[in-house]
């Protein structure tokens, strides 16, 4: 879990079979994300290593619904998670864009690359 005043990630395993959530709460931005954090440990939150003898998850879903605020730099973490992922065989879902978020997806046309899920249930359904 990384946490600072106003913006946390958590990754979260076993509430599904084959699934890890992570929960981003607060301003999901430059400032935020790097403020008191280097960029090599915040890419180790998304760097997922099973136990040896575990399969690696089929889907990663991002919760974000308590990030009200994005900017490029959320942006282009999520971008990037996804193309790793895609290497891998692992889809990734977002789930609970705010208003704000929604218009940056749409405007860099990222609407159209990441799955996008209005409700944890309906990302969990998503095959």
């Amino acid at each position: 879990m990384w946490k600072s005043p106003t913006f946390t990630i958590e990754r979260i395993e076993g509430q599904a079979p084959g699934t890890v959530i992570y929960q981003i709460t607060g301003i999901f931005n430059a400032r935020d994300m790097y403020g008191s954090m280097k960029q090599v440990a915040l890419g180790n939150i998304f760097d997922y290593k099973p136990a040896p003898d575990a399969e690696l998850p089929t889907r990663h879903i991002f919760d974000i619904s308590k990030a009200p605020q994005m900017d490029s730099s959320g942006l282009g973490l999520l971008v990037s998670h996804f193309i790793s992922c895609r290497a891998k065989g692992i889809r990734v879902v977002i789930v609970g864009s705010s208003r704000n978020v929604l218009q940056l997806f749409r405007f860099t046309k990222v609407d159209t690359l990441l799955p996008l899920a209005a409700t944890m249930e309906e990302a969990l359904e998503l095959q």
